[in-house]
C-alpha cells in the first residue's frame, strides 16, 4: 500500500470517529495546521487498528476495550506489525513525526544475539519519543493544567523515552480518560504507535535481510 493511500484511509476512519483537534488551544499553540491535520492522519491510522480489533464502531468504546484487553494480556505483542508502522511513520509530514519522534539505535551501541555481540548495527532502527521536542512543549502545557500530562512529560524528560511504567500503567487506568477528549485521544495514538517489537523479534528480521547481514558481517 502506498504512503497516499495509508494517508487517505486513515483520514477516512479519524473523520468519522473525529474528535476536533483544532479545538485543543495548547496544541494549537505549538503545531500548525499542517501539522495538526497530520496527527489527525496518525489518530486515524491507529483508530482503523483499535476499531478492527475491537469490532465496535465508535472511538472512545473501542480505545477502552482495546486497552481493557490490554492491560489483561500477559504476554507482550507490539499492536502494529513494524513494516507497516515503519511505512506510515516514513509516509508522514516530516516536521510532525519530528515533533514527536526519532529513529535511533544509539542506546543499543552493543548488542549480544546468540553467539555473538554486534557493535553500532547499521541500519537498525529503533523508534522512540524525543525528549526535546514541540510534543514536550506541548505536554508542559497541558500538564499545567492535568496532573496525568505533567507526570507523564516528567517521566519522558527523565527517562529519554516512553518509560516502562508508563506503558503498563496508562492501559491499566484506561477508564480515568476520555478518548473524545483531543489530548487523551492524541496521547493514546502516540502511545500505541510508540509500542515496539521486543529486541529479539527485530533482531531476527534484521539479520535475515541480507542487506543488513552482509553489513553487520563488515564490522
Amino acid at each position: 500500500m502506498n504512503a497516499s493511500v495509508f494517508f487517505l484511509a486513515s483520514s477516512l476512519v479519524y473523520s468519522q470517529n473525529s474528535s476536533d483537534l483544532t479545538s485543543d488551544t495548547s496544541l494549537m499553540k505549538f503545531f500548525n495546521a499542517t501539522e495538526v491535520e497530520s496527527l489527525g492522519s496518525a489518530i486515524g491510522f491507529v483508530d482503523e487498528l483499535v476499531l478492527n480489533k475491537t469490532n465496535t464502531t465508535d472511538a472512545n468504546e473501542a480505545y477502552h476495550l482495546y486497552f481493557e484487553e490490554l492491560a489483561r494480556t500477559e504476554n507482550y505483542s507490539a499492536p502494529f506489525k513494524e513494516n507497516e508502522k515503519y511505512k506510515f511513520l516514513d509516509a508522514m509530514d516530516a516536521s510532525t513525526f519530528n515533533a514527536i519522534w526519532t529513529f535511533d539505535s544509539s542506546n543499543l551501541s552493543v548488542i549480544p544475539y546468540k553467539d555473538t555481540v554486534y557493535r553500532n548495527l547499521k541500519d537498525f532502527k529503533e523508534l522512540r519519543i524525543l525528549y526535546q521536542s514541540k510534543n514536550m512543549d506541548y505536554l508542559e502545557d497541558v500538564g499545567k493544567e492535568d496532573s496525568y500530562f505533567k507526570s507523564l512529560r516528567e517521566l519522558i524528560d527523565a527517562v529519554g523515552n516512553m518509560s516502562a511504567a508508563t506503558a503498563y500503567e496508562f492501559p491499566k487506568n484506561h477508564a480515568n480518560f476520555d478518548f473524545n477528549i483531543p489530548k487523551n485521544r492524541l496521547w493514546a495514538a502516540i502511545f500505541l504507535l510508540t509500542q515496539e517489537e521486543n529486541l529479539e523479534l527485530k533482531l531476527d528480521r534484521y539479520f535475515r535481510n541480507p542487506r543488513t547481514t552482509k553489513k553487520s558481517s563488515d564490522n
